[in-house]
């Protein structure tokens, strides 16, 4: 039996006329892009090192003495409580504090000035408020105290004192609140 070879493929033939100068016009446009992406790293390269020369170095750090940290410390607490009084959320309790029209409240007096009970620096904003108030009743003053419970805002309120206010005509109650906040 012979050997009988079959092959399909035509063999490539060398590119000839048109297609030689479409390869030759190929490679020079790839040569001139190369070059020219080299010249842009060399670029990069010297922006880059002329960045790092300009770029902000970390200042060294000047060590106080025992004096001057504990004055920069209450400094910085002076700070954290200015800081902690402009972050109240005043409107949203002049708002939880104002009562509905069922209930015969007139506010005297608050005071935001209070701190939170447990001392806490960080977090969320907390606190405590003071409030005095005067009502034509008991009923309308105990009301006011659960109407003040149920919102979501505070956390406790509790009545502090109060007193009947025998001078004036039609003898309101004065009474004065404390209530713990959690913003």
């Amino acid at each position: 039996m012979a050997l009988t070879r079959l092959n399909f493929v035509q063999d490539a033939q060398a590119p000839r006329g048109w297609r030689l100068a479409l390869l030759a016009g190929g490679l020079l446009a790839l040569g001139v892009a190369g070059v020219d992406w080299m010249l842009q790293a060399r670029q990069a390269g010297a922006l880059e090192a002329q960045l790092a020369q300009v770029a902000p170095r970390e200042a060294p750090q000047v060590r106080l003495s025992e004096a001057g940290q504990r004055a920069q410390e209450r400094q910085l607490a002076i700070i954290g409580e200015a800081v902690r009084q402009l972050n109240l959320p005043v409107t949203r309790l002049v708002n939880r504090v104002q009562a509905p029209l069922d209930i015969h409240v007139a506010l005297l007096g608050m005071d935001l000035s209070s701190k939170p009970e447990d001392g806490s620096k960080g977090g969320s904003a907390a606190g405590g408020l003071k409030i005095a108030a005067e009502a034509e009743s008991a009923a309308d003053m105990m009301n006011y105290v659960a109407y003040l419970n149920e919102q979501a805002l505070f956390t406790s309120v509790y009545l502090v004192k109060h007193e009947l206010n025998g001078a004036a005509a039609n003898r309101p109650y004065r009474f004065q609140l404390e209530a713990q906040w959690q913003d």
